[in-house]
């Protein structure tokens, strides 16, 4: 009878001393990131019969799980992914927003700059050393578009890196999680009674945490307590006890960007940019391909647009050496980029139309044997042609020889126009001030009509003949007012009996021309180039005035601008409201976690008296089972 007292108390007693080796595991681990309690689970040992009825046999430790939710382990990591994401995607965007609206280096000031020097010399003309301050505020202008291209170019390398680190650190993560996959395979128990090393889990899950922070990933358990890890659109990162590794490689579409993708089996297969959206890589990519794409092509759009509207209107114009204006200045031409997969070799050529018609988007043009698709990569609208060339917001694609079915191009109008915007002209002279032609009234003219406007009528050639002396002669009989157009060097007449009416525009040679007042019968005027004219500013007043035009579908440069970095600085404020809300909601999951997983020292320390009476109380009855048997004994002496 003491020999089954002692063998109950020995049960106990272990059971005591398993729970008070476990309670202080808790403890000592309470600082210990991703540790899960753990508890003892005991369970009465088979009884015996005896004449009086089933006397038990003692305690048996059937386990030491760990208190876990995997609910609550899944809600953390996703919770975890999507703040992450947030927060890169804050942080990126708020560096942004920093030097774009930087009062001290933003392109708003420099387009003042200019234009006031410009205005300036429009006020004095035959100033030498107003050109010269013209042409330096236009390298000025220049610089900012450069430097601001720059920084964003800089930022985007920035991502890049970003990026590669990450893909770094996820696959040593990687190779650790399938190494504790493997020790857990190894260790030879059985998971489904929970035999499975509770410290080993716990350090696999603090590490799919990490992965899951820096580019957010699927953990599916499985039935032998291994863990396999998905990325993307269900690409494998760890199955059991292998882990591929991820690589960044050139976006096969746009080689100037990184996407991810998985070696497996020796081959690469790529992961969809748009299906990783979570942690600290899904925050990156979504800044890189919206605002920072966005807003290169936006400074770009602005900078064509600028460039083209003042080369427009210098050529329209005559310089102080007396010839028509030139370009001021250059920017980027659109960039094409064909994919890997381009089976023709054939290259699209694509060219700016019309710089006002241009739009900030970038598009994919696709071909399939037949038809030519032309997506727009920020609205997603697509349109379809037959053949090429067609043009289309304010580009005109075309292509060189017949493309294969399949072939893929990405196209952006507007990528360069800002890193690439220069000054073309070194020679203050070659600032057109002036107006090509001037009116010259007749010196017997009667009636009252006067210039009220000559100007050069845009276009992509002006004529030969736009500075060709032409007289406009007047013919008023009762109530009909006509006139002539003879060449004044000749004398032929180039038309006769135009039809006039008071203010409507007279079109010849380029030139148009428009009169207040009345003519009288006979009154000539002439239309002729205008020599000497180093103190007429008429085309530096339109020059000047392109800084209230639209010179963008936005409006003005300013305008265009400024709109860039209000709805910038507006998506700034948005994303750090929600990276605070995923902060908030990630605080959330990880106390519901540590609700369930967590050590609780005051919890612990009543497991510890608990297991310790326990103890004293086995250690009672073995000593109460010795005592019996030693009465027992004495009987018989």
């Amino acid at each position: 009878m003491s020999s089954g007292l002692i063998s109950i108390a020995l049960s106990g007693l272990r059971a005591a001393q398993t729970g008070l080796a476990t309670t202080g595991h808790n403890i000592a681990n309470v600082n210990t990131p991703g540790f899960s309690r753990q508890t003892v689970i005991q369970t009465g040992a088979l009884a015996t019969f005896s004449g009086t009825g089933y006397v038990g046999t003692g305690v048996n430790v059937t386990s030491v799980r760990r208190v876990y939710s995997e609910f609550a382990a899944q809600a953390l990591r996703d919770t975890t992914a999507t703040s992450q994401s947030a927060s890169s995607f804050s942080t990126e965007i708020g560096r942004l927003d920093g030097f774009l609206a930087d009062s001290s280096s933003n392109l708003s000031s420099a387009i003042d700059s200019f234009f006031a020097t410009t205005q300036t010399l429009a006020n004095d003309p035959a100033s030498a050393a107003a050109r010269q301050t013209l042409l330096s505020s236009a390298r000025t202008l220049a610089a900012r578009f450069n430097d601001l291209s720059s920084r964003l170019a800089s930022q985007g390398a920035d991502v890049d890196r970003q990026i590669d680190d990450n893909v770094a650190s996820v696959n040593a993560l990687a190779q650790q999680v399938a190494a504790l996959n493997a020790r857990i395979t190894n260790d030879g128990r059985d998971p489904a009674n929970n035999d499975i090393p509770n410290d080993l889990l716990d350090q696999r899950d603090q590490i799919v945490q990490q992965i899951a922070s820096a580019i957010g990933a699927t953990a599916i358990p499985q039935s032998d307590g291994t863990l396999n890890l998905f990325v993307g659109n269900g690409q494998p990162l760890v199955v059991g006890s292998t882990a591929n590794q991820l690589v960044s490689v050139p976006d096969d579409q746009d080689s100037s960007k990184k996407q991810l993708a998985v070696i497996l089996s020796g081959n690469t297969v790529r992961v969809s940019t748009q299906g990783v959206t979570g942690g600290t890589v899904g925050g990156l990519f979504q800044y890189r391909d919206t605002v920072l794409g966005q807003a290169t092509n936006a400074l770009g759009q602005i900078a064509i647009g600028l460039a083209s509207a003042l080369n427009d209107q210098n050529k329209l114009g005559q310089d102080a050496n007396g010839n028509l204006g030139a370009a001021l200045f250059g920017v980027g031409s659109p960039t094409v980029l064909g994919s890997t997969g381009n089976s023709s070799g054939a290259a699209l050529s694509v060219t700016i139309a019309d710089a006002k018609a241009l739009t900030t988007a970038d598009y994919k043009l696709a071909y399939d044997g037949t038809n030519y698709t032309l997506q727009n990569l920020s609205d997603h609208t697509t349109r379809t042609f037959s053949s090429l060339p067609q043009t289309v917001d304010g580009v005109t694609i075309g292509v060189s020889s017949p493309l294969a079915a399949g072939d893929r191009f990405t196209i952006s109008p507007t990528r360069t126009g800002a890193s690439a915007f220069s000054v073309l002209t070194t020679d203050p002279a070659r600032i057109a001030t002036a107006a090509p032609v001037k009116l010259t009234t007749g010196a017997n003219n009667r009636g009252s009509a006067v210039q009220a406007s000559l100007s050069v009528v845009p276009a992509t050639t002006l004529p030969a003949n736009l500075q060709a002396p032409v007289n406009v002669v007047f013919h008023v009989t009762g109530s009909t007012t006509t006139y002539d157009l003879v060449d004044r060097t000749t004398g032929t007449a180039i038309s006769s009996g135009n039809a006039y009416t008071d203010g409507s525009p007279i079109t010849q040679n380029g030139w148009k021309l428009t009169f207040s007042g009345t003519p009288a019968d006979g009154d000539t005027f002439t239309v002729g180039p205008n020599p000497g004219g180093t103190g007429d500013n008429r085309n530096a007043l339109l020059l000047a005035g392109i800084q209230q035009k639209a010179v963008t579908i936005a409006g003005s440069a300013q305008d265009t601008y400024s709109g860039l970095v209000g709805s910038v600085g507006n998506q700034a404020n948005e994303a750090s409201s929600l990276a605070t809300a995923e902060s908030s909601l990630l605080t959330q999951a990880q106390e519901t976690r540590d609700s369930v997983s967590g050590v609780n020292l005051d919890e612990e320390a009543a497991n510890l008296q608990k297991y310790q009476q326990a103890y004293q109380a086995a250690s009672k009855s073995i000593a109460t089972a010795s005592a019996m048997f030693d009465a027992v004994l004495d009987l018989f002496n």
